[in-house]
């Protein structure tokens, strides 16, 4: 490679993971501001670490800690910065795979779960303001109701329920449709 081409590999490298190290901050800001206004709570009591606020907070500063890397490793020419943020990429994608591996393994395992906890908080609506607090919020935002609707709760639902929830389940049936008709417009044509 030419020296002008390692230079603007240095340089693109550089601001890529200042780019990256920004959207760090502001994902770690975000955190900040969810943990500390707590609009969202604590819906899984079983998890009461696992709030939106603590789970921005680890990924902003996992992102800034990398970039950070990426970024003195490149302008500075430093092989170690440059090595352990490679290091430290590979053991993210690693992770990533694992993950999504795990994920698609137990898809249904966490789904039970998941819904068998936001169940056993919405037990818990009346009695614990946080939860309240979160069902509230979240049912406002993002126009839904309970889990899997009005049913969910005992009695009537409560004020925070829109009156008319939104499905969007069209969306998805647009998405799916669309994504076979692709894969038997790719057959058709024997790509």
């Amino acid at each position: 490679m030419g020296m002008s081409s390692l230079k603007l590999l240095k340089y693109v490298l550089f601001f890529f993971n200042l780019l990256f190290w920004f959207c760090g901050c502001c994902i770690l800001g975000f955190g900040i501001y969810f943990l500390i206004h707590n609009d969202f709570g604590v819906l899984f009591h079983n998890l009461p670490s696992l709030t939106l606020g603590n789970v921005l907070i680890i990924i902003g500063s996992i992102i800034m800690v990398v970039a950070f890397l990426g970024c003195m490793g490149s302008i500075k020419e430093n092989k170690c910065l440059l090595m352990s943020f490679f290091v430290l990429l590979l053991i993210i994608l690693l992770a990533e795979v694992t993950l999504a591996i795990l994920l698609f393994v137990y898809e249904q395992k966490l789904n039970k779960s998941a819904a068998e906890g936001l169940t056993d908080s919405i037990q818990r609506y009346h009695s614990d303001n946080n939860t309240k607090v979160a069902w509230d919020s979240i049912q406002k935002h993002l126009q839904c109701c309970g889990v899997n609707g009005t049913s969910d709760w005992t009695g009537s639902p409560p004020a925070s329920c829109p009156s008319d929830p939104q499905v969007k389940v069209l969306g998805m049936s647009f998405a799916l449709t669309l994504n076979c008709q692709i894969d038997k417009t790719s057959q058709a044509l024997g790509l």
